[in-house]
């Protein structure tokens, strides 16, 4: 599961948002954003995340922590894009990720701070 997780995390400083979405998240994967159902599928988020993807023209995503515990994983990024519009959206965000047979079954994102 290491190298699957690396990989993730590759995919995302990288701004590959739809890839890994597709190449990762279960058939039927439950995501939820701060407590909020998101998407009940790969392909709801695939489609409700490509609107976004596309108005982003610079994708600038750090790592900051990783924690691997059994099929838990907990990773905390902080982003900076910048939209085609000029517009920066700066935060940070911890992705709560349960692993099943190499693909992300659950996934909850709480935002931690947001700035911008």
């Amino acid at each position: 599961m290491q190298q699957e997780v690396d990989d993730f995390i590759a995919m995302n400083t990288k701004g590959m948002v739809l890839e890994l979405c597709e190449k990762y998240y279960d058939t039927d994967v439950l995501l939820l954003n701060n407590g909020v159902v998101f998407a009940q599928s790969m392909r709801e988020s695939y489609d409700k995340q490509k609107g976004f993807v596309a108005a982003v023209k610079d994708f600038d995503v750090q790592l900051v922590s990783s924690e691997i515990q059994d099929n838990i994983v907990a990773l905390i990024f902080r982003y900076k894009m910048t939209g085609y519009d000029s517009s920066i959206n700066e935060f940070t965000g911890k992705h709560i990720q349960t692993w099943k047979n190499g693909k992300i079954v659950q996934e909850e994102y709480l935002s931690i701070d947001s700035t911008g």
